[in-house]
């Protein structure tokens, strides 16, 4: 097992990184000194092939555990399913005594960290991620949000986790089409960081999409230590320098919003950075000879049809609504070369639309 940890001004926690280790959660558990009581939420996917061994892993625990089985698909991150699981925490009673494990992707994480983060004014949370996603991503920086009017995570706080345990183990049940999903979020950090791990990434995509060990390992650890080194700096995004972590999200959540959450967040990321990538060129910061190369990765990846077929002005409408505008302007996280980012660029309407059309492009040639 290796360890990673994420310092930032209010918190710190480990990222325990391993293969099939997830045997050792109960004593990492005692080792931090957390609270006996479990909540434990597992992602419906999750449980319908891991469910038996979770429950093995947890079946000498000394402490009370309730399992809540959570309904997979963006659409279930709501109002609807957060009062449940308040319902089922106050009918299990349940108090601040408690450790909340979220056990599943993005979505799963999200939510049960949103509870954790407002039960009680406040439990304990651990994550376990299961998905590529999830586990360089979306479980680290301590984000957690619901969607709201068909907008995405309009409704959350910041909240950091005692601790977040990787299992590569999970990914080999997953489709592929999860792992396809993850590739938008490692376009990101390619982007964001180095040329050097931009490379390693072309290099190896084929074998991280077959889940090669070695290069899995190097992928996760590598990301997480890109978004670690971004939110140590910038906990509550108030810097400008965790803003560029929204790199292609702009477009993305609206993309998202806009087809009713019926794509991986993933995909809509990877469409999003695309269209980032187009606007950086019409606004005159990235060349155009540059733009090929920046697009080698996203060109691996296979689109669903829908994203080609949907309403640009609708698009462009649900932008307009983003928690990221300021004073009525829609601000884009864009690039001039890979590690030289600029935030808070505002885009006139004619010049996202071309965006979005140059996108639907290169997907779908």
């Amino acid at each position: 097992m290796s360890k990673i940890i994420i310092n930032t001004e209010q918190a710190s926690y480990p990222v325990i990184i391993g293969e099939s280790n997830l045997s050792q959660v109960p004593a990492v558990l005692k080792k931090h000194k957390l609270f006996n009581n479990l909540f434990i939420v597992i992602d419906e996917n999750v449980s319908k092939y891991h469910l038996s061994y979770i429950k093995s892993v947890f079946s000498k625990h000394d402490g009370r555990i309730i399992y809540e089985i959570f309904p997979s698909g963006e659409k279930y991150k709501s109002d609807t399913q957060i009062k449940k699981i308040y319902s089922a925490l106050l009918n299990n009673k349940f108090s601040r005594d408690t450790t909340l494990i979220a056990i599943g992707g993005g979505v799963t994480g999200d939510i049960a960290g949103y509870a954790a983060a407002t039960y009680m004014r406040g439990i304990q949370l651990v994550h376990i991620p299961t998905t590529l996603l999830a586990m360089i991503d979306s479980s680290i920086g301590g984000k957690t949000a619901i969607n709201f009017n068909k907008r995405k995570n309009v409704i959350g706080v910041f909240y950091n986790p005692q601790l977040v345990f990787i299992d590569t183990m999970f990914l080999a049940s997953l489709p592929g089409k999860e792992i396809d999903s993850a590739l938008g979020e490692l376009i990101k950090y390619g982007l964001l960081s180095n040329k050097e791990f931009y490379n390693f990434l072309i290099k190896n995509i084929v074998k991280i999409k077959s889940l090669n060990k070695n290069v899995i390992n190097k992928t996760i650890t590598e990301s997480i230590k890109i978004k670690a080194g971004v939110v140590s700096q910038d906990e509550f995004e108030k810097k400008g320098i965790r803003k560029i972590l929204n790199l292609g999200h702009t477009f993305a959540h609206a993309i998202e919003s806009e087809l009713g959450f019926r794509i991986k967040h993933g995909e809509a990321v990877a469409a999003g950075i695309i269209c980032a990538l187009f606007l950086s060129t019409k606004v005159g910061l990235l060349s155009s000879s540059r733009i090929n190369e920046l697009l080698l990765l996203a060109g691996t990846i296979h689109f669903p049809r829908i994203i080609q077929k949907m309403n640009n002005q609708r698009i462009y409408k649900a932008m307009q609504s983003d928690k990221k505008n300021v004073n009525g302007k829609i601000l884009f996280v864009i690039i001039s070369d890979i590690g030289k980012i600029v935030v808070d660029v505002p885009a006139s309407k004619n010049d996202i639309l071309y965006s979005l059309n140059k996108m639907k492009d290169f997907c779908f040639v």
